[in-house]
């Protein structure tokens, strides 16, 4: 187990019971290409936060796969807001930035006096790399998904006021829908892009994962 899950499982094994039951997502799609213009408008959603890996592209690639061409044209120009919401560590979140810079990139801290939020934006970061050591150094842990405050930081970040109007797009239901569903958010679960790019601990968790979605299905 790579530390990153190891921090995700820590984050997430108090609460698990609440959030196994609140991974269903609003809808299923097979891949990021069914989120397009037309569905944004017709279902009246305004800001869309994205996960990232397994989602438009392979595990830690350099770029959003060629899959999703379509999504450049949607960022730009769609009815929606769009926005960056990852699981990954410090050096992934600064290197997400530097790729996708048009979208703002989330996440959130706690500290021993409360949640810290930060966001990257068009090469602008709400933290200089100093005042990031400090709050590691000052015990803050990330914030990882599921996480309900995640989501309403997104939903501030993209200017949007009402839950039912904020989507979440991810391929994990623990994570990525859970987050969404805490929130009051509406949650878009696709299947894992390119899974044989992920390390053979990622997908042992993602069967798993899937097995315990399957399981609490009648409690949700």
């Amino acid at each position: 187990m790579s530390r990153d899950q190891f921090a995700t499982v820590v984050q997430t094994l108090p609460r698990l019971w609440t959030v196994a039951r609140n991974t269903t997502p609003t809808y299923h799609f097979d891949s990021a290409n069914d989120v397009t213009a037309d569905f944004l408008e017709r279902e009246g959603i305004r800001g869309v936060l994205w996960d990232v890996d397994g989602t438009i592209m392979s595990y830690h690639a350099k770029a959003i796969d060629g899959e999703f061409g379509h999504l450049g044209d949607l960022f730009a120009n769609g009815p929606a807001k769009h926005g960056i919401l990852s699981n990954c560590d410090e050096s992934r979140f600064r290197e997400l930035a530097e790729m996708i810079p048009e979208l703002p990139n989330i996440r959130g801290y706690t500290t021993p006096s409360g949640l810290v939020f930060r966001k990257t934006h068009h090469g602008q970061d709400t933290h200089t790399p100093a005042q990031v050591a400090e709050l590691l150094a000052g015990g803050a842990k990330q914030i990882r998904k599921p996480s309900g405050p995640l989501i309403r930081y997104g939903m501030e970040v993209l200017s949007v006021d009402d839950p039912n109007a904020m989507l979440m797009v991810g391929d994990q239901h623990l994570t990525d829908v859970a987050s969404a569903n805490l929130a009051g958010a509406r949650s878009a679960k696709v299947r894992t892009w390119r899974r044989d790019t992920f390390p053979a601990s990622i997908r042992f968790a993602q069967r798993l994962e899937r097995a315990l979605y399957w399981v609490m299905r009648p409690f949700s």
